[in-house]
């Protein structure tokens, strides 16, 4: 058992990272701007990536899911309900590996791919790169839908955990619910290349379920806030 302080503490830096996670996240969205690539045109593809600050970005977006990788474990620990506190810590190791995935996506991309943007911006690569963003795109391609389908497969079962214990609004636990499996049905959906799945219609999930993540993050810090040191009850 956590003393009245260890549980204060994890609960308010559950909560801080669950909304720095989900600031950090759009800020990265925002500077790509990937629903503007114009894929398919690997020359638009360069001039895009060429014309935003693609490292920084990518680092953004790696930083912005480590923090939900660290905030949603401690928040499972601080649910009062056992069950729900035992799924989430089922899955934990879920989470990880989505982080791992996502992480390792977003430095191919980030670096790789904005290297190349800006050897062939300079002049110092000709056609080859070309040849070489299609490659990068290609594997980017599938880990990127791989990531989205275990990200919205670990962020559900932490909902669900989440809904069932009762700790926070029903309006709040139940658009977690509906964002996240509809995250992990479209990433799912995604990787399998079934007809009609595309990132367009998984961006309305994405986007509620990261709103989701910062309403939780605020929730945590305004319970911590009114109540007194040493309500959380963890195990």
């Amino acid at each position: 058992m956590l003393d009245s302080q260890a549980q204060r503490f994890q609960a308010v830096s559950a909560g801080v990272l669950a909304l720095t996670g989900g600031v950090l996240t759009v800020t990265g969205s925002l500077l790509q701007q990937r629903a503007q690539i114009p894929r398919g045109d690997p020359t638009g593809v360069l001039h895009h990536i060429a014309g935003h600050p693609w490292f920084a970005a990518a680092l953004v977006s790696v930083v912005g899911t480590l923090c939900w990788a660290v905030a949603f474990p401690a928040i499972g620990r601080t649910l009062r309900d056992p069950v729900g506190r035992t799924a989430a810590r089922m899955a934990e190791p879920v989470l990880a590996v989505a982080a791992a995935v996502f992480a390792v996506t977003y430095a191919l991309d980030g670096f790789t791919s904005g290297m190349i943007a800006r050897q062939w911006i300079s002049g110092e690569r000709g056609t080859d790169a070309l040849t070489d963003i299609r490659v990068v795109e290609g594997v980017v391609g599938g880990t990127s839908t791989l990531s989205q389908a275990l990200l919205g497969l670990a962020l559900s079962a932490y909902a669900l955990a989440i809904l069932r214990s009762g700790r926070y609004s029903r309006v709040l636990s139940w658009a977690g619910v509906a964002a996240t499996l509809g995250w992990f049905v479209g990433g799912s959906a995604l990787f399998l290349q079934l007809p009609g799945a595309s990132f367009l219609l998984l961006l309305p999930f994405t986007t509620l379920a990261t709103i989701w993540t910062m309403g939780l993050g605020i929730a945590l810090l305004r319970h911590n806030r009114h109540s007194a040191p040493g309500a959380e009850s963890t195990s």
